[in-house]
């Protein structure tokens, strides 16, 4: 037997697998057996006394591996064969893994892993076996080859961790998001059978529509690569599903992205976004997994928008269709057209929550009667007071109640629920994200481009409520394309915009607003930095940005503002001493055609405290340590730093 290692470390290994989930690791090894050009793949998990995973067995009758081959496809992290191959090398199949990760992913389900594969090698059949453990997931052990007189194959025997996040793997319904996330594959070849523990995977069978939505995006986003697809397929069951899986342009999933706040549809669905740039690894590198909005964010904005607009459809298609089958039931548990305003903001409240909550309301007509009834009761608020249980669920004085009927009477009860769940969550992060930055335990190892930069990407309103985010991490060049787009007498000529040093440049984030009443544009461009102190360095770089930008003969014709701001934890005493202006603290450059300003992130966070402080106090908001970690967790995860 033969040990050799990886050419990487323990915990890069770890960190990596322990980021996937086990319905991820799952599918990736069903993968690499259609990569091997497999027909049939069996997945059976074994469980024991207590319930709990203990053996997973992946089987297929795919080409194997010889002994010769195992190093290259073994032992080099971050790169892979199949990159250099788009199709398998019998069946012209197209190959899913590019990345040079899947078979280090076993080690977040697994102690212990054995690979037997089975391999014609010249004119002799031999087996080749392979041995790793999460303990050294840098090493690998190979023993063979051996004469064999099966036919070809591998089978993968994993020993399962004890842990609970494994249990999902024994779930009743977990083939569903397997399937989901194998979708666009199988869906492509019809003659491949997938097992889960004697379950067959045919999406097929669960496809209730199945459509591509419009995807138009600027050349520059494209990258010299083919123009996107975005498939959107509604499902029959709940395929714990709801995201956007990135494909190359086959429909092989390279990693999955949650946009946040899609419209809640009362559908089943998933999305898959092919693109031939997803495949390719110098446009999807390591962090591009799972910050996929950072390099590719016009791509999945436009992407998202397309979504958006084809659930809101959907919603109101959805909306009506039930509401008349309640009604022609006589389940609906209201009668005639709304007797008063408060009432119509009742029926308004009820008929989405409703909706929404519609899988769960039942099929038995009188079961749906009392279901309708109780959420009925849930949203109702007269219009001198709110009913019993929004005072038992609030525990309202009669003044407060009378204040939320008045309100109420101006607006939607979603709508005030929304507002305070907004500006806890704001109060949440900017507590987090201060304890990130200024903490011994993680502010050394807080990291800018693949930390703190995709935080804020989903957090814009912590530079001013006034900026909508318009560029993340773009280069020069699409800065002045986007800002040129917005005049309508002005044409972009395509062609580098470069720093004084002669050499291409990238921002982290732009912003736009427009003042109508000047018919003038501002623009806000943040360079952000990770905990560190704000030298002449960093101040030279942003002014090499702004020398760049505003130089551009097309922006500077037009009617625009321009600020730019350095963003860090400590600033320099020689930068410092560059304000002058008391008036207007963090202001160091003034000229024609931009301002200069350097802020701490302190001021910056304070700034931002004091927008929501009104609001908060009205609300009775207390951030937490405890809120302020679980509001991190639920958005930001893949962000947190480990503490050291």
């Amino acid at each position: 037997m033969e040990t050799k290692r990886v050419r990487a470390g323990s915990d890069t290994l770890l960190a990596l697998a322990d980021r996937a989930t086990p319905v991820d690791i799952v599918t990736e090894l069903i993968w690499n057996a259609l990569d091997a050009e497999a027909m049939n793949v069996d997945v059976t998990v074994t469980v024991n006394e207590l319930g709990a995973p203990e053996e997973i067995v992946i089987r297929d009758d795919g080409h194997g591996m010889t002994y010769g081959q195992v190093p290259d496809l073994f032992l080099i992290h971050g790169e892979s064969w199949k990159k250099a191959r788009r199709f398998s090398p019998n069946i012209a199949r197209p190959m899913h893994g590019h990345f040079g990760r899947g078979r280090f992913l076993v080690y977040g389900i697994a102690d212990r892993v054995e690979w037997r594969t089975v391999a014609m090698d010249g004119d002799a059949m031999t087996e080749t076996m392979i041995y790793s453990r999460r303990s050294a997931p840098n090493e690998f052990s190979m023993d063979g080859p051996r004469p064999a007189e099966e036919p070809t194959g591998t089978t993968v025997r994993l020993i399962a961790r004890q842990e609970q996040r494994v249990q999902v793997l024994v779930d009743g319904d977990v083939v569903l998001p397997v399937m989901a996330r194998l979708a666009a594959t199988l869906l492509a070849l019809p003659d491949v059978k997938v097992t889960y523990n004697d379950n067959a995977l045919d999406p097929a069978d669960y496809v209730n529509l199945d459509i591509d939505l419009d995807v138009v995006v600027s050349d520059e986003a494209l990258q010299n690569k083919g123009n996107p697809r975005l498939r959107v397929v509604e499902w029959s069951a709940d395929m714990r599903s709801k995201a956007i899986f990135l494909c190359d342009e086959h429909g092989r999933v390279v990693t999955e992205y949650k946009p946040n706040r899609l419209p809640p549809a009362p559908i089943h669905w998933s999305a898959y976004l092919l693109w031939d740039g997803f495949g390719d690894h110098e446009l999807m590198g390591h962090a591009d997994l799972y910050v996929p909005d950072v390099r590719h964010g016009e791509l999945l904005a436009v992407a998202q928008h397309a979504l958006t607009q084809h659930l809101n459809q959907r919603l109101y298609e959805q909306k009506g269709k039930i509401l008349a089958e309640w009604k022609s039931e006589g389940v609906y548990p209201y009668l005639g057209e709304p007797a008063s305003p408060a009432e119509e903001v009742e029926r308004e409240i009820f008929d989405i929550v409703a909706v929404v909550a519609s899988p769960a309301i039942g099929r038995d007509v009188k079961q749906k009667r009392f279901s309708l009834r109780l959420l009925q009761e849930a949203a109702r608020a007269e219009p001198s007071r709110t009913n019993r249980i929004l005072n038992a669920v609030l525990d309202l004085t009669p003044d407060e109640q009378q204040v939320l009927s008045d309100l109420l009477e101006r607006t939607k009860l979603a709508s005030i629920v929304q507002a305070a769940q907004t500006v806890a969550d704001r109060s949440d992060f900017i507590s987090g994200l201060g304890k990130l930055l200024f903490s011994d335990e993680t502010r050394r190892t807080f990291r800018e481009v693949d930390q703190l930069h995709p935080m804020l990407v989903s957090e814009p309103w912590i530079f001013g409520d006034e900026w909508a985010l318009a560029l993340s991490e773009s280069g020069l060049a699409r800065v002045v394309e986007m800002v040129v787009s917005q005049s309508p007498n002005t044409v972009f000529a395509p062609r580098p915009v470069l720093l004084p040093s002669g050499r291409r440049g990238r921002v982290d984030m732009v912003f736009y607003r427009y003042l109508p009443e000047s018919e003038r544009s501002r623009h806000l461009v943040v360079e952000l930095k990770r905990p560190m102190r704000l030298t002449m360095t960093e101040f030279g770089q942003l002014n090499n940005y702004a020398t760049a930008i505003t130089g551009n003969a097309e922006v500077a014709s037009g009617l625009h503002a321009w600020d730019f701001w350095l963003v860090g934890t400590e600033i320099d005493d020689a930068v410092k001493n560059l304000s002058n202006d008391v008036s207007q603290p963090g202001l160091v450059s003034v000229t024609a055609r931009y301002r200069l300003w350097v802020i701490d992130w302190a001021t910056l966070l304070d700034r931002a405290q004091r927008r929501i402080e009104a609001f908060r106090s009205a609300l009775d908001l207390v951030s937490t340590d405890e809120t302020s970690r679980t509001y991190l967790q639920r958005r930001h995860a893949e962000f947190i730093p480990f503490s050291e």
